[in-house]
């Protein structure tokens, strides 16, 4: 059977990441311009492939320290898997350069329909009523782009608009913190956001003090089942075998009566990961899909 476009992102991810990448930038070939691409230099490199899967879709790959023999391996790699379409190549840039050609491309972003992500360094206009959240991207940490981030955060936003106290979240697998952050402007008393990677903690803590919330948010990477409180809400934007392995430590952090919001699936994996947590007392309340990707509302009765 064919793979779906997630599918294949998925794999190229694993593998570009597995080889030492610390960043990725989409393009869109329409969109393209050859003469925006920094000039060549000596020093970091850029590795670009077009997925086949996704023909329209340019996909540059950033890794600091330079491999020539590990990236050729790479390319055979990716080939040999049907991962691609066409040669990718390798070219060496300033990393300041790559720096300044990623912030050119991460502009105001649409969260939720309350809500915008707005790069650090940039202004929301006199004339915006909306919420924005001010953050700077860690290499790979998350932009607020995704469909998966997206679709975690209208869930959260909704219910902590319904909530008449104030709320406590926990924020599992919280990446570059928008969901946090997102909790913490919308009226939580707590968040707890977690992370294994301590890079990711020190892009949420640079993005907590962006946007005040510093005293709000605790950052940590404790692991999940080490935890000893309960929460309001609970939120895990994470891939499915993750959320699968996770499932059995969510009920006792959830209050009775609380919630749970799931995403970072593929829509097939929705009904595995939905019959998962109904076994465990969680009652599905509503889902919601963009593009191939899904994510759930639960409650704990």
């Amino acid at each position: 059977m064919p793979q779906s476009g997630a599918e294949v992102r998925n794999q190229l991810e694993d593998l570009l990441y597995a080889a030492g990448c610390e960043g990725l930038w989409d393009h869109i070939l329409d969109d393209y311009d050859d003469s925006e691409w920094p000039d060549v230099a000596a020093a970091d490199a850029v590795f670009e492939s077009v997925s086949e899967k996704s023909a329209a879709a340019l996909l540059t790959a950033y890794f600091p320290e330079v491999d020539y023999a590990r990236l050729a391996e790479l390319t055979l790699q990716l080939t040999a898997l049907d991962l691609v379409s066409g040669q990718p190549y390798v070219e060496d840039v300033e990393n300041e350069d790559w720096l300044e050609s990623w912030r050119r491309n991460f502009s105001i972003t649409e969260l939720t329909d309350k809500t915008l992500v707005v790069p650090s360094w940039q202004e929301l206009p006199l004339t915006e009523t909306r919420l924005g959240l001010r953050i700077y991207p860690g290499q790979g940490f998350g932009t607020g782009t995704h469909e998966t981030t997206r679709l975690a955060a209208d869930f959260l936003e909704k219910e902590l608009a319904s909530i008449q106290k104030s709320a406590t979240v926990l924020d599992v697998g919280t990446g570059s913190g928008i969901l946090a952050i997102l909790a913490a402007k919308r009226g939580a008393a707590k968040v707890l956001a977690l992370d294994v990677d301590a890079d990711a903690l020190k892009n949420t803590r640079e993005n907590c003090a962006h946007n005040q919330v510093v005293e709000q948010i605790v950052l940590s990477r404790m692991p999940v089942a080490d935890i000893d409180e309960v929460f309001d809400i609970v939120v895990a934007n994470i891939i499915a075998p993750v959320l699968r392995q996770l499932a059995p430590g969510f009920p006792v952090l959830v209050k009775a009566g609380g919630h749970l919001i799931l995403s970072g699936m593929l829509r097939e994996q929705l009904p595995e990961l939905m019959k998962i947590y109904s076994d465990l007392g969680f009652v599905i309340k509503e889902s919601a899909t963009s593009g191939e990707w899904a994510a759930c509302l639960f409650k704990l009765c």
